[in-house]
């Protein structure tokens, strides 16, 4: 019995005395416009089905309960699956020399739309940088198994070079 009740003390003491980890937001500030981004993205509304389509009220309310989250982490997630969709959408727009007026509907760029667009997309493709980096430093212990795959970058690369690649000359993109 004796045996048990010091195992017991001494678990007890150990538990006690161990790290307690720090929460997430103590750990790490939010870059520059994530959570702006992270706000815009949970409260679109889309193609206004909200009522009366069921998958677009459930996708809407979930993204209202996601909203309140205080994760970095699932933040900075959510915000970079809809902002590289964005990119790419925006990316293909701005090749095409056009600017989307309607769900169907579109026109050509003027020549300062193309530039104002066309920076649009640089800060976006920055933003998308940034924040696949943040994980790197919002993580207080290292994980030899967690390391960053350094080919995981060379998507970005990519869409820099697509939009150095662009001009606005009518039919000399590609």
């Amino acid at each position: 019995m004796k045996p048990l009740s010091v195992l017991t003390v001494l678990c007890v003491a150990l538990v006690g005395c161990s790290e307690k980890p720090r929460p997430l937001a103590a750990q790490a500030a939010l870059p520059d416009r994530l959570q702006s981004r992270f706000e815009d993205y949970c409260d679109e509304t889309g193609g206004l089905g909200i009522g009366f389509v069921a998958w677009h009220t459930y996708d809407y309310r979930f993204r209202q309960y996601l909203k309140r989250t205080q994760d970095p982490e699932l933040k900075r997630l959510f915000v970079l699956q809809n902002l590289h969709r964005e990119t790419e959408v925006a990316l293909d727009d701005l090749q095409k020399g056009i600017v989307r007026t309607g769900k169907t509907s579109s026109r050509s760029l003027s020549a300062d739309e193309w530039e104002a667009a066309r920076q649009r997309i640089l800060q976006q493709v920055n933003d998308l940088a940034h924040y696949t980096a943040f994980t790197n430093y919002a993580i207080t212990k290292n994980d030899p198994m967690d390391s960053p795959d350094p080919h995981l970058m060379f998507w970005i690369e990519d869409l820099r070079e697509k939009v150095r690649s662009l001009t606005n000359a009518p039919g000399a993109t590609p």
